[in-house]
């Protein structure tokens, strides 16, 4: 029945009474996942046509349940049904906006989970903030789409206009793996989290003032741990407050992905510990290290004995753990928590009906 065939003399018979078709597919008990793979339509054109989705919408039932009632994964209403259109912003647009400003942008399932809400309801704000002009969507590698601040929307939010930027492909994984560790370490509060665009604003103002009282022309070159450089200042991946191994307090994040040469990781370290040794406005209480691989866990510890004897004497702690390790036990929790939220709900709702029954 799939009209796509190219030689089907029925696609534009198929086409003509596809709201029929729809209605008794619906009406055989067929759910909108399988009408959409027998029909070889979208599930927005299958919510076209039998409209059932946005009456249970009017109706005040939720996301999940809708998505029950019509058979389709709950991550993919946001491909049913349309996110409502607005042209004033949300206290909850404005928290993603203020996000992706500081995190250079974000894919959506990282906003998803940043939100801990659905894939569709993340979709659905990226796509207020898309029509109004506020962001983009871009696609830069496989998995979503990353929604991206514009300029001078993203300066409301800095309190300093950054140059032009969009994820490219070399840098779009790492920034990617860092959301992911904010997600992971602190959740939404911003109040737990100082970006890697905030700490590399501050460190090249502080360049500025000292090149300026040297008479002197400043040079506003850094290390990070992706692109690491001996003799200039490191930038870490971010600032976070909370526990790690039972230590509280502000910690340094650095996100390693993949395996450096053992000159370059040396560098990247000493580096970090240097910028934590000075951090300012915060004291910081150590570093963590989230790695990819074991591979890259046992270079980081190998590096750690390599440390000059004035960084390795400081008091400063350095965690490691799994990144992947790490995101998947997060998710795991996630699943579990909304799990038992669901069967809460639907405990709920069995003892109203029965009450109403009796």
């Amino acid at each position: 029945m799939n009209h796509t065939t190219r030689n089907n003399p029925f696609a534009a018979l198929e086409r003509r009474y596809r709201p029929q078709i729809v209605a008794g597919l619906r009406a055989a008990g067929l759910t909108y996942s399988e009408i959409r793979r027998t029909l070889g339509i979208s599930l927005r054109q299958v919510e076209q046509h039998a409209g059932e989705g946005a009456a249970l919408r009017a109706q005040g039932y939720s996301v999940a349940e809708i998505a029950a009632e019509l058979g389709v994964p709950a991550g993919s209403m946001g491909r049913v049904l349309p996110g409502p259109r607005a042209s004033e912003l949300t206290e909850r647009h404005t928290e993603v906006l203020a996000a992706a400003s500081h995190m250079h942008g974000m894919q959506i399932d990282v906003l998803a989970e940043f939100l801990n809400v659905y894939e569709s309801s993340a979709y659905a704000i990226a796509r207020v903030l898309v029509d109004n002009g506020h962001a983009s969507m871009a696609k830069v590698q496989r998995g979503r789409a990353w929604l991206v601040p514009k300029r001078d929307v993203a300066a409301r939010y800095l309190g300093w206009r950054p140059p032009e930027w969009v994820p490219s492909l070399m840098f779009a994984q790492h920034y990617r793996a860092v959301a992911q560790a904010r997600v992971m370490l602190v959740g939404s509060d911003p109040q737990l989290w100082v970006s890697e665009r905030v700490l590399r604003h501050e460190a090249a103002r502080r360049v500025r003032v000292e090149a300026e009282a040297r008479n002197r022309k400043p040079v506003l070159e850094f290390s990070t741990s992706r692109e690491p450089v001996a003799g200039r200042p490191h930038i870490h991946d971010g600032w976070f407050c909370g526990v790690v191994d039972g230590l509280y307090g502000w910690w340094a994040l650095e996100v390693e992905l993949t395996e450096k040469d053992p000159h370059h990781l040396d560098s990247a370290l000493s580096g970090a510990f240097r910028s934590a040794r000075d951090a300012q406005p915060h004291r910081l209480v150590g570093l963590l290290y989230l790695c990819r691989t074991d591979r890259v866990i046992a270079a980081v510890k190998a590096a750690k004995k390599r440390l000059p004897q004035e960084l390795s004497a400081l008091q400063l702690e350095l965690a490691i753990g799994d990144f992947d390790a790490e995101w998947d036990q997060h998710l795991a929790t996630r699943r579990r928590m909304r799990d038992a939220a669901k069967a809460n709900r639907l405990h709920t709702n069995l003892i109203r009906l029965s009450k109403e029954a009796s």
